[in-house]
This record gives C-alpha cells, sequence and structure tokens, in this order.
C-alpha cells in the first residue's frame, strides 16, 4: 500500500513537472493560439458550410476557412494596424523634437474656452498640463503598438503560426474537443455544456462588443478625416475602446472634436461631424448589436470595459480582445455551476 501511494505521489510530481515545462515552452505562442482559437470558434460556422459544401473533405475546408479569415479580418487589421503606428510615431515625433510647442499651438483655440469653464485655472497652465498628459498617453500608446511592429520578420512568422494553428482548429477541432472531454474528471455532459457556454459567450462579447466597438472607431475615423480633425487613426482607435462604456459609448470622442470644430471655426464641419456621429456611428450599435450578440450569457458593458482595459495592460494590445474573452469564459463556467454541483 505504502509503495503504492509512493507511486502515485511520484506519478503526480512527474506529471506537474512536465506540464510546468510544457507551459514554460508554449508560453511565447500563447497569444498566436489564442488569436487562432477565438478565430476558429467565430468562423465555424462559415467552415461547416464550406464542410458541407465540399462533400466533407475536412483540410480543403479548413484551408478555405482560413483564406477567409486572412481577407476579412488579418488583411485589414493590419493595414490598419499599421496606419495606427505610423501615426503615433509621427505625431509623437513632432512632439517631442518641438517640445510643447506644437501641442500648445494647437491649443491655442481653446484658450479662452479653457479660461470660461475653469476660471481660476490660467489657460497657459492648462495647455502646458494637457500637452504633458498627450505626450504621456501618446508614449503609452506606443510601447504597446511596438510590440508588435517590432520586427517584420517576427510579425511574418507569428502570422503563419496562427494561420497554422487555426487550419488545425478547422480541420481538427472536433477531435481536440472530444480528447479534452475523455481527459476531463468531470461527466462528458458536463464537459460539453462548458464547450456550449464557452463557444455562446466568446461569439456573444467577440461579435456584439468587440466586432461592434471596432466598427464604431472606423467609422469616426472616417468621419474625423471627412470634417478635418486630426491624427483621424488614433481618434478612431481611442473611439473603439469608448465604445465599450456603458450608454456615453463614443461621444467621449466625438463630442470634444465637435467642440474642437466649432472653437476652430470650423461650424458647417463640426455640424456636419454631428450628423455623421448620430447616423453613421450612433445607429452601428441599434442595427447590428441584435444581429451579432447571441442570446446566452449577458455580461454587463462595464465589465466588458474593464477586462479590455485589464487585459490591454496585462497581456498587451491582443489583451483587448483576450480580457473580455477571458471574462466570457468565466461567466460561462459559472453558468453551468448548478449542473456540475449536483452530480
Amino acid at each position: 500500500m505504502a509503495i503504492a501511494n509512493a507511486q502515485m505521489w511520484f506519478y503526480f510530481v512527474l506529471v506537474i513537472g512536465v506540464v510546468t515545462l510544457n507551459v514554460f515552452i508554449f508560453l511565447p505562442y500563447i497569444s498566436v493560439l489564442f488569436l487562432a482559437l477565438v478565430f476558429a470558434i467565430i468562423f465555424n460556422p462559415v467552415h461547416e458550410r464550406i464542410l458541407s459544401w465540399s462533400g466533407g473533405k475536412r483540410a480543403l475546408s479548413a484551408l478555405l476557412t482560413v483564406f477567409i479569415v486572412l481577407a476579412v479580418i488579418v488583411g485589414p487589421l493590419s493595414f490598419f494596424g499599421t496606419l495606427l503606428f505610423q501615426e503615433a510615431s509621427d505625431l509623437y515625433d513632432s512632439v517631442i523634437n518641438s517640445g510643447n510647442g506644437n501641442i500648445i499651438e494647437s491649443l491655442k483655440p481653446f484658450r479662452a474656452f479653457i479660461e470660461a469653464i475653469s476660471p481660476g485655472i490660467s489657460s497657459s497652465q492648462a495647455e502646458i498640463d494637457i500637452a504633458k498628459y498627450v505626450r504621456n498617453a501618446l508614449s503609452g500608446l506606443l510601447d504597446h503598438m511596438t510590440v508588435i511592429f517590432s520586427g517584420a520578420a517576427k510579425i511574418v512568422f507569428g502570422l503563419f503560426l496562427m494561420l497554422l494553428a487555426l487550419f488545425y482548429f478547422f480541420k481538427d477541432g472536433k477531435k481536440f474537443v472530444a480528447t479534452l472531454i475523455d481527459l476531463s474528471p468531470l461527466a462528458d455532459s458536463s464537459d460539453r455544456k462548458i464547450a456550449e457556454k464557452v463557444v455562446l459567450a466568446v461569439n456573444s462579447v467577440v461579435r456584439g462588443h468587440i466586432v461592434i466597438g471596432v466598427l464604431q472607431g472606423l467609422m469616426t475615423g472616417i468621419g474625423f478625416a471627412i470634417f478635418g480633425v486630426p491624427s483621424p487613426v488614433i481618434w478612431g482607435f481611442v473611439a473603439a475602446i469608448a465604445s465599450l462604456v456603458p450608454t456615453i459609448g463614443t461621444s467621449l470622442v466625438l463630442l470634444p472634436a465637435v467642440v474642437f470644430l466649432f472653437v476652430t471655426g470650423s461650424v458647417g464641419a463640426g455640424i456636419g461631424l454631428i450628423i455623421w456621429g448620430v447616423f453613421a456611428v450612433g445607429l452601428i450599435d441599434n442595427l447590428l448589436g441584435p444581429i451579432l450578440i447571441e442570446r446566452g450569457i449577458k455580461i454587463h458593458p462595464f465589465l466588458i470595459l474593464l477586462s479590455a482595459l485589464g487585459g490591454l495592460a496585462l497581456f498587451g494590445p491582443v489583451g483587448f480582445l483576450a480580457g473580455p474573452v477571458i471574462l466570457s469564459l468565466l461567466f460561462a463556467l459559472l453558468d453551468i455551476y448548478p449542473a456540475v454541483a449536483r452530480q
């Protein structure tokens, strides 16, 4: 009996040690695998349709679906990510090379506005403080973006690995899930419920909040470019994050831009941006929300916002997606807890 216990303990210690080593081995590629898994969940309905059309040829169906993901998601995100990085770099270089000069110069039209809303604060001091905040914000943005754009070879290699992982998730995803169900100590019915809830939660959060936020950020950036607001790509990115704020959303970015246009004398452009914000940006949530958001696990938008910001701080740029998905996983597990507790 003692020998059997010793053997069992030795086995568990050995397993823990090997699992720990494997975690460190795969750790550099966690972001790649995570993105591939999320895209596999979101595009699984497309893959199933292609699989039916191809007569059950899993490899061909997986390959075609990967090309669709590449065309619909990866290509546009890479393009706009490059624009964002370039615009932020140019603006940051301009600020650093001229100190506060450029920012303060651009803030001069707000001098009367600053003095009106803050009588006790000198406009020059307010301008200097805002200039400092702008530099700090741009520095933080560049720190996150540099992680992605630090080397072309690293980007290409990471993209190749993600697409390769995505191919195998499509091709052998059901086998992976079946293997995990067999290894899990929970009842198979509970494991399947967990898998179903995770898929439903990921679709709800990513399609219902992240996609709408990205679309609203894109339309905001386009509106800023049309009506002459500086740095439209950067503000579009900020608007995508702001869209997660409950009730207020992209108005956090649109309203200051409208004020900027009015204060600088561009009244027509300001009115045009108001109309653009109401119809092109504001209606996205109302029109696409019911279509994209899956019925099932509901997570408060404020928690989505906190998870996105916390994910950015913890994981870098991929955390904007990872934070809400991890939060949805928690809610999925809590949702099936009563069923597991009864077993």
